[in-house]
């Protein structure tokens, strides 16, 4: 399955070998178990100003900028975009929700995941479309130093956000390597879409409520069903 993939992938961008030396982690579902507690912040934000919003679709527009995401949704309700102001109360009153609830726990297993990667010599770094920097402080915290906050990436670094590449093409460019010389890690179908767009190896962890037909269809490379499964095959992904 994993060799498939690979061929697959270099069969799709031209590349003709894939030779990692850096990995992409999304951080809300791929760090953090973290979703479940955002789903009910958006719910009651977008509750607050008239928007119905369901948990499945915070997980199907994880990875968008809060802006981004508010933007979207005052298109769908009321036919018009939302102006800057909208956008920073809501965002604010979504981050008010969030802070009140418990710290997330980590993904299980993710902490053997970036121990390979460590004691590999593979780089690795954060590419989020979230801005919340309790979490992100967490993250340097958590892992001792094996992330480092300079490299990477949030919603105050990127104009676009996912599904659009520019995270992860500005993720490659601070860990300085190629698109074949990486791996993402994401749990939501744009961020997905974004790895795949930036021409990056995308590997799609189903941590969350998301059908699987969710990542394939968004063009994951391959799928797994929990972190463990991608710890049994980091060996063989980062075989040069």
């Amino acid at each position: 399955m994993i060799q498939t993939a690979i061929r697959n992938y270099l069969s799709a961008t031209g590349h003709t070998t894939l030779n990692i030396k850096a990995v992409m982690f999304d951080m809300d579902g791929v760090i953090f178990n973290s979703m479940p507690l955002h789903a009910k912040a958006w719910v009651k934000a977008f509750a607050e100003c008239g928007i119905k919003f369901s948990g499945y679709q915070v997980y199907l527009n994880e990875g968008r900028t809060g802006a981004s995401t508010i933007d979207e949704e005052f298109l769908k309700a009321f036919g018009r975009h939302s102006t800057t102001d909208e956008q920073r109360e809501i965002y604010h009153i979504k981050s008010g929700f969030f802070r009140q609830m418990p710290a997330p726990e980590l993904i299980s297993n993710i902490t053997d995941v970036v121990d390979f990667l460590t004691k590999n010599n593979i780089s690795r770094t954060i590419v989020t479309g979230s801005g919340e920097s309790t979490t992100l402080d967490r993250v340097e915290k958590l892992f001792n130093g094996q992330f480092r906050r300079e490299l990477m990436v949030t919603a105050h670094d990127v104009t676009y956000g996912k599904p659009n590449p520019e995270p992860y093409l500005m993720g490659l460019r601070k860990l300085g390597v190629a698109p074949n010389e990486a791996l993402v890690v994401e749990n939501a179908p744009l961020g997905v879409m974004a790895g795949v767009a930036a021409g990056v190896f995308t590997v799609a962890v189903n941590t969350g409520i998301l059908a699987k037909s969710d990542l394939t269809a968004a063009g994951a490379n391959i799928v797994f069903d929990n972190m463990l499964q991608l710890l049994d095959a980091l060996p063989l992904l980062t075989k040069n």
